[in-house]
């Protein structure tokens, strides 16, 4: 028999038949479970695995090598940088030094479990954060599952707190107006105008080049590459999706400042000679170095506080691009292209917030469509 279930006081032992080893000794593993049906489970899922020949042999690993493995010989030749950072920062701050010296095999849902609470109430991280974390272990563990370090991902069996609803904020046409007049003239004109009149991200305006992206002669914006951080690393990569590789019109107000900031850099070049670094981005410094990436929102939210604006974040005038689309009649579809989504149904579910919750327009139509039919009955009387 591969293995038996016996009760001990209010848990259940899962007793596992190894084999024996080379001196004769019979080899077993205990595992406990809370429940007789989910000790059932551990022990067919066991048999399962041993009679297809899966059953993962003992070893010494413990969660900390294991990951050092996933990271050198998975995410390394599969992951972009600014993802395997952000896997490098959660796995070797936070995981390891609570979870490390486990041994892999002996990882159970009720060390991760207290792991997540542990993340809440002593490091006060929220339940956002945490599910990040679960993602990133969940993901680990399942590519050990497949190179059959583990017999089953024992993430799979945790309960994850629920998620906090994050929803963006968005000016209205006044207050856009008035920021768009504050911002004339400052460092903080281009990024500003390019998100408010054509949707763009942070990122996208960072990694927004001369040669590769701005066609003046045919008025086109060409999104092609992303500029972004993973650390202090810089990273020049393709965007995400390929919806998010589009062609944007250069309107007339963008135009005009896209030329104005041709003039500015042509002159910079001229005044400084040799001094001057002549990088090709659009968003530079005088010297023509391009901004850190986080410079921008940095700077965006002191000049907000300075001018006692409401606050919210640069990537909120996208927020409010779509919101004002919206109001003007433009139909989701168009919107969603313009934004670069993957798909219509992201754009309703980031923005749906921000769209009239009333549904006047919709309602009233009723409204109007009756009114109408009565107006028509009573003229035929």
């Amino acid at each position: 028999m591969a293995g038996s279930i016996q009760k001990i006081g209010k848990k259940f032992r899962v007793t596992k038949e190894l084999g024996k080893s080379q001196s004769g000794k019979r080899l077993r593993e205990y595992v406990y479970a809370a429940t007789e049906a989910e000790a059932k489970k551990l022990l067919a899922e066991f048999e399962y695995n041993q009679q297809r020949n899966t059953l993962v042999e003992s070893s010494n690993i413990t969660v900390s090598e294991f990951f050092d493995h996933w990271m050198e010989n998975y995410v390394k030749y599969n992951c972009e940088e600014t993802t395997a950072y952000g896997y490098r920062n959660i796995l070797y701050k936070h995981v390891e030094p609570y979870l490390g010296r486990i041994k892999l095999q002996k990882l159970q849902p009720t060390h991760i479990q207290q792991y997540y609470k542990y993340l809440m109430d002593e490091k006060g991280l929220s339940p956002n954060t945490v599910r990040k974390h679960h993602a990133n272990i969940r993901k680990a563990l399942d590519y050990g599952l497949k190179q059959q370090f583990v017999y089953r991902n024992v993430a799979d069996a945790v309960s994850l707190p629920r998620l906090n609803k994050f929803e963006g904020r968005a000016y209205t046409k006044d207050q856009l107006n008035t920021l768009l007049e504050l911002v004339k003239d400052t460092k903080l004109e281009l990024p500003v105008y390019l998100s408010a009149y054509l949707g763009l991200r942070r990122s996208e305006i960072t990694g927004l080049t001369w040669k590769e992206g701005v066609d003046m002669q045919n008025r086109i914006l060409h999104i092609e590459k992303v500029r972004t951080s993973a650390g202090k690393a810089v990273v020049i990569k393709k965007p995400k999706t390929d919806k998010s590789q589009r062609t944007l019109f250069i309107v007339d107000v963008i135009y005009e400042l896209l030329r104005k900031t041709q003039v500015n850099q042509a002159e910079y070049k001229k005044i400084l000679g040799k001094d001057y670094n002549d990088s090709g981005y659009v968003f530079t410094r005088e010297d023509g170095t391009p901004y850190r990436v986080n410079t921008v929102t940095e700077q965006f939210s002191d000049f907000l506080k300075k001018h006692k604006l409401p606050k919210i974040r640069l990537h909120d005038l996208r927020h409010t691009f779509a919101s004002i689309l919206h109001s003007e009649g433009v139909d989701l579809k168009s919107i969603s292209e313009a934004l670069g989504h993957s798909d219509i149904g992201t754009t309703n579910k980031i923005y749906t917030h921000i769209f009239d919750k009333t549904h006047k327009d919709t309602l009233s139509t009723m409204s109007k469509a009756l009114r109408k039919n009565k107006e028509k009955r009573s003229s035929n009387v």
